[in-house]
């Protein structure tokens, strides 16, 4: 198994950024979930992974303190421009690895969170330990961490599985139009999968400009998750199946955990 390649990563989103917004910016079903664990526990909060600033932004507007890691210097680079925009100040943006937090102070924040499947592009077990233990370091001792990622049931990924999908078709201002399509191989032996996307912007002259851009992510199943998470120190509060945290289950679409430091 290939270990975690930050320079592929980091040319993964440097192509993404311009168009990532078009499709998560609208997407806030798992607000509710940090908002409510944040009203628990509250400042300073981190997020790992944080891309454009999505989940940053409305928890700084409600008056929380958030750090931002992000290994990406374009998805910073576009966080930035959309916190200066809000005119949100209480926003700490840093371009860090996630399996090294070392510039982050120990056991201050409050709420740690991973959301949307952030954690699986780490391939190996080595590094998903890393990045855990970092977090463990970086937790108050009654703090929460919660993580996000896809529930891995064969027809979930049945599904996935060589096929060429549209994931969305979105008018941008200057009248062009960006069709995204997406293919996936999964390797259930490896716990793999390869997904190339494929951009399509078509002008108003009609010409079609094309970018494609692949990337690579390791899925973890229920009691693999729950081994990493207690082999690092940490001490499972709950495991749910949904944002609005439905039991989990044979059918649940994703798996929230929730934890504190052991």
């Amino acid at each position: 198994m290939a270990p975690y390649n930050a320079a592929m990563s980091q040319s993964f989103y440097e192509a993404i950024a311009p168009w990532y917004d078009l499709e998560f910016d609208a997407f806030d079903a798992d607000l509710d979930l940090y908002r409510g664990y944040a009203e628990i526990v509250g400042s300073p909060i981190l997020e790992l992974g944080c891309g454009t600033g999505r989940l940053l932004i409305p928890l700084a507007q409600d008056g929380f303190e958030i750090t931002g890691v992000d290994a990406s210097s374009a998805m910073l680079a576009r966080a930035e421009q959309r916190v200066a925009a809000a005119g949100v100040d209480a926003v700490d943006l840093r371009r860090l690895d996630m399996r090294a937090l070392g510039d982050l102070p120990a056991a201050h924040f409050r709420l740690v969170f991973c959301a949307v499947n952030s954690f699986l592009h780490l391939e190996t077990r080595a590094d998903q330990l890393l990045a855990l233990q970092a977090v463990h370091r970086l937790l108050d001792r009654s703090g929460l961490f919660v993580l996000d990622i896809f529930h891995p049931t064969p027809s979930t990924l049945q599904t996935m599985d060589d096929r060429l999908l549209l994931d969305g078709s979105w008018m941008l201002q200057d009248g062009s139009r960006i069709e995204r399509f997406s293919q996936r191989r999964v390797s259930p032996a490896q716990q793999i999968i390869d997904t190339t996307l494929i951009f399509d912007q078509t002008g108003t002259d009609g010409i079609v400009k094309r970018a494609l851009t692949s990337y690579r992510t390791r899925y973890i199943h229920h009691f693999e998750m729950l081994g990493l998470l207690e082999e690092s120190g940490f001490e499972i509060e709950g495991i749910y199946g949904s944002y609005e945290l439905d039991r989990f289950d044979d059918g649940s679409p994703v798996m929230i955990f929730v934890a504190h430091v052991r």
